[in-house]
């Protein structure tokens, strides 16, 4: 299945929620009257029941408790999360506390109270049975909304007994929980003292262990980790500053051989600081610039540039032999720097090696002081604990405390006349509302996209909203100046749909019909052609009902030739066009009624006028006459590309729309979809176009 018609199976399931409740309010005196109907006979039947006595009582769950010796419980309080409420609930409804509450009250009293008399031929344990059944059965234990409080409540028919027990079972549970408390403090105690007894002599064994094991290792070792870590990291330090001045000077050695393999010596002179270096250079250089000027007017075999070229080559053999030998020192420097860092490695080799030896032996040591550390702990915990321990039975206090003690009722609980007519109120209400709905739904028009879609097996093309404005003028105007409101999204949506039938064929002739006037198919006619000027398409509307237009009315049009005046060949096709200068569209209006004209449609010349508007326009819009008041309409239904059915909102008969697409299904035409006019926001249904229009 298609996106889109998923779409169209959603919006076939909503609900016209508002246009119901309009309904509903317009039968009210109906629903009234089976309502109040329906409480009479409720609160009579009910004062006919016998009376039902009820009391309850309250008690809170409370965590808090008042620390009277600095320490922690023994036994901890309640953590009041909600599976422990509901347990502490199920206690107060166990057999065991009810059988203690039994017990206290009295068997043969009870009884009396719930049987109508003592059953001494019964076992004990049957007639506890059976009391334990019958209070559980008139018992309700609740909690109150999300607060801590349970309510306890019993009903009965026994006005002095109800109250007797729900008291009861709230007394027996503190008591109950107050001795389970105590108990477990004694057993605790008792665990403690003995668990105290054994800890003090682990503690004795594990410290005699620790100061043996020290004197054996002080005397093996001869010194400790600390100092040959300190002395570690010392020469770490040392080893790090070496290892840099060692990388420092193979970077300066390697840049010096580079500079004099790629420069010579006197590349090397301008890199290094050397006095012998920079004068051998300067003594090369003035010896070249001497011979420059004799070379500019002696050859090369004169004596006096012999003998500057044999200076030259001794200060460039100088300068060679000096390179070489700060090269050699650079060299030097570098071995020493190794040296050292060897030397260096290799000390923290044998510190290393030294302080593992001395761990491996502190080994045993730390594992002996740990349990002795551990030994120590827990028996200080325990000790603690004991001192803490010692007395706490005597100050326990239950987790819970009564705070509404239950009362003698004065007034009985059930049957409830007043609350069941108030129920039969309600009852009669939804009684009543159902009938109302149901004559709603049985209704013979139509109010949403669905009920169109489901009866016809046509597609609704857009649902117009109710617009305001006294004349058509008035609200093509209001397009005009807010084109993205609710109403114009959803003419855009329409137009998009309509202009995307004709892909394939070209520009297009809309024929806009209804069933009866007063539809809105003149309007909706209207601002199609509007919404597709809008878009940038030539448009030309033709308003075709020549009996009852209300268009040139409504936007005063006085041509000169009109659609009559063509049909009656009083003018042509040309001079019967107008031009709509405000809207942006032509015109081939009916200015005045003229049934004579109505009478002359025939689809042997109406088929080729609309063949040759379509050369001229992107899209021919036509305003047709009623399908089911005149025939104008199937005529020119022969000529039209997509035919769009317009249907007002609550308004237009089921049986009126069915009637027309016959006729038109009788001519051999379909319609494209309906339009489903005029329809009121505050019941209809929603759509895509109300969000999207309030975002824009």
């Amino acid at each position: 299945m298609t996106k889109r018609a998923t779409a169209r199976l959603e919006d076939a399931d909503r609900v016209d929620v508002r246009g119901l409740l309009g309904a509903l309010a317009g039968r009210h005196l109906f629903i009234g009257a089976i309502a109040i109907g329906t409480a009479a006979l409720l609160y009579v039947v009910t004062g006919l029941l016998p009376s039902t006595w009820s009391a309850d009582a309250k008690v809170m769950l409370d965590a808090r408790h008042v620390s009277v010796v600095p320490s922690e419980e023994v036994m901890q309080s309640l953590d009041l999360s909600e599976p422990v409420i509901l347990s502490e609930m199920a206690v107060m409804r166990s057999n065991i506390l009810i059988g203690n509450l039994i017990d206290k009250i009295g068997v043969e009293l009870l009884e009396t109270a719930l049987f109508d008399g003592p059953r001494p031929e019964d076992t004990m344990e049957s007639r506890m049975s059976s009391l334990t059944w019958a209070i559980r059965r008139d018992l309700n234990v609740r909690r109150e909304g999300e607060s801590y409080v349970v309510a306890i409540d019993f009903k009965g028919r026994d006005p002095g007994l109800v109250a007797a027990i729900a008291n009861g079972i709230a007394d027996t549970y503190l008591e109950m929980q107050l001795a389970n408390r105590r108990e477990s403090v004694r057993q605790a105690t008792t665990w403690i003292e003995e668990q105290v007894e054994d800890a003090r002599i682990a503690v004795e064994r594990a410290e005699a262990a620790v100061a043996a094991y020290k004197t054996e290792r002080l005397a093996r070792d001869g010194g400790s980790v600390e100092t040959a870590n300190q002395q570690l990291a010392n020469l770490t330090g040392q080893l790090v500053t070496a290892r840099a001045e060692r990388v420092a000077a193979e970077a300066e050695f390697d840049q010096l051989k580079t500079i004099l393999v790629e420069q010579g010596a006197a590349g090397l002179a301008k890199a290094v600081t050397s006095p012998v270096l920079e004068r051998l250079a300067q003594d090369r250089l003035d010896l070249q610039r001497e011979d420059g000027e004799w070379a500019g007017s002696f050859g090369t075999e004169h004596p006096q540039r012999q003998r500057i070229r044999g200076e030259i080559e001794r200060v460039e053999a100088q300068l060679a032999t000096e390179a070489q030998r700060v090269i050699d020192l650079r060299r030097n420097a570098v071995d020493v720097a190794r040296l050292r860092e060897a030397s260096m490695v290799e000390g923290i080799h044998e510190l290393e090696n030294r302080i593992a030896g001395i761990s491996e032996n502190s080994l045993g040591l730390r594992q002996l002081e740990r349990e002795a550390s551990a030994a120590r702990q827990n028996y200080e915990t325990l000790l603690a604990r004991f001192s803490a321990a010692s007395g706490q039975d005597r100050l326990q206090r239950p987790d819970a405390r009564i705070i509404e003690r239950a009362t003698y009722p004065e007034v009985p609980s059930a049957p409830r006349p007043k609350l069941m007519a108030a129920f039969g109120l309600m009852l009669g209400g939804t009684v009543g509302i159902g009938l109302a709905l149901f004559f709603e739904m049985t209704r013979t028009t139509f109010r949403t996209r669905r009920e169109i879609e489901a009866e016809t097996g046509v597609k609704v093309l857009a649902t117009l909203p109710k617009v305001v404005g006294s004349n058509l003028q008035e609200v093509i105007a209001g397009l005009r100046w807010n084109p993205n409101s609710m109403f114009g999204e959803r003419i855009r949506q329409l137009r998009t749909f309509l202009l995307m039938q004709g892909r394939g064929g070209g520009n297009r002739v809309i024929l806009v019909t209804s069933s009866y006037p007063d539809e809105g198919k003149s309007m909706t006619a209207m601002a199609l052609a509007e919404m597709a000027a809008l878009a940038g398409k030539s448009v030309l509307l033709v308003d075709a009902d020549l009996r009852r237009s209300r268009l040139a009315r409504d936007f005063g049009w006085a041509p000169e030739y009109d659609l009559a005046d063509f049909i009656l060949e009083r003018a042509d096709l040309a001079e019967s066009i107008m031009t709509d200068e405000d809207l942006g569209i032509n015109v081939l209006a009916a200015a005045h009624p003229c049934p004579e004209a109505a009478d002359d449609l025939a689809t042997d010349w109406l088929a080729p006028m609309m063949d040759e508007l379509k050369r001229v326009y992107d899209v021919v819009i036509v305003d047709s006459p009623p399908l089911l008041k005149v025939s104008d309409g199937l005529v020119l239904a022969q000529v039209a590309d997509s035919i769009v059915y317009v249907v007002r909102w609550d308004a237009t008969p089921r049986a009126a729309v069915a009637e027309g697409l016959d006729a038109l299904a009788g001519v051999g035409r379909g319609v494209t979809g309906i339009v489903l006019n005029q329809v009121d926001p505050k019941t209809a249904e929603k759509a895509y176009g109300e969000g999207y229009a309030a975002h824009a």
